[in-house]
């Protein structure tokens, strides 16, 4: 018994340190680390370590890191480098480290976002933001994006790209009909898949050397199925998606 309030009492002196510690928010991060406890990522934390993350995530903005947090899509976007990172990955990561996470949420978040930015894995993408210079079978960056674009977003799915970034996600649901969520038809279950942009173009580049008779639209729907079908590398999820969720995506290829 007198262990445990002893635990007890050595976390709540970590969580008044790091609070007191804490600097004020810049103006640029003021509301983009509040708790909300509205998406599936959030609710994986306690609303303590959902606390103790966010004030991590924003000390780690604060020191020069910028950081996108979309709570809705479960992703976190860093700029330098260019990463998109899985939400649920990172708050299970936090979450895995126990006792010296909250003790310590600013030195813990640095130290795994080093992790995440420095090695792609399932549920982090590396992007390459000198993607396309200029253009490929008379498609532009935005060209590009959107071809790929309407090749894996499912009807009335939400989706957003960074073409400066080669970047592009689409939320996928599946099974009940999506709900209104401040006014963007998404399920909050949804599975967002993550794409560079930068590696379909290689591919795309390759195939071409290859049939450099066949038409561009066939082209590109032959190198986005590989790698669907593959998996990546140049493709991940927030979470692992499941058989009905790849199907989906896939379905968008024969429209």
């Amino acid at each position: 018994m007198w262990i445990a309030a002893a635990g007890l009492a050595a976390i709540v002196v970590g969580m008044v340190v790091w609070w007191l510690r804490r600097g004020p928010v810049s103006g640029d991060a003021g509301g983009l680390f509040e708790v909300e406890r509205t998406w599936d990522w959030e609710r994986r934390l306690t609303p303590e370590a959902e606390a103790a993350f966010m004030e991590g995530l924003r000390a780690y903005h604060d020191a020069g890191n910028t950081v996108r947090l979309m709570g809705e899509q479960g992703l976190l976007t860093t700029d330098d480098p260019p990463r998109l990172i899985s939400l649920r990955l990172l708050a299970d990561a936090f979450t895995a480290l126990g006792d010296a996470a909250m003790h310590d949420p600013h030195g813990t978040v640095a130290a795994l976002m080093a992790r995440f930015t420095a090695a792609e894995r399932p549920g982090v993408l590396h992007l390459r933001p000198e993607w396309l210079a200029g253009e490929v079978d008379g498609m532009d960056r935005a060209a590009f994006t959107d071809a790929v674009r309407a090749m894996v977003c499912p009807p009335g799915a939400s989706w957003s790209s960074d073409e400066d970034r080669g970047a592009l996600w689409v939320a996928v649901a599946v099974g009940e009909p999506a709900e209104e969520q401040a006014g963007v038809g998404t399920c909050q279950e949804a599975n967002t898949m993550m794409l560079d942009l930068a590696r379909v173009l290689d591919l795309y580049q390759e195939a071409r050397e290859k049939q450099p008779d066949a038409a561009a639209g066939e082209l590109l729907r032959e190198v986005v199925s590989g790698v669907l079908a593959a998996g990546g590398p140049g493709l991940t999820w927030t979470r692992t998606p499941t058989p009905e969720e790849r199907r989906v995506v896939a379905d968008g290829l024969t429209r």
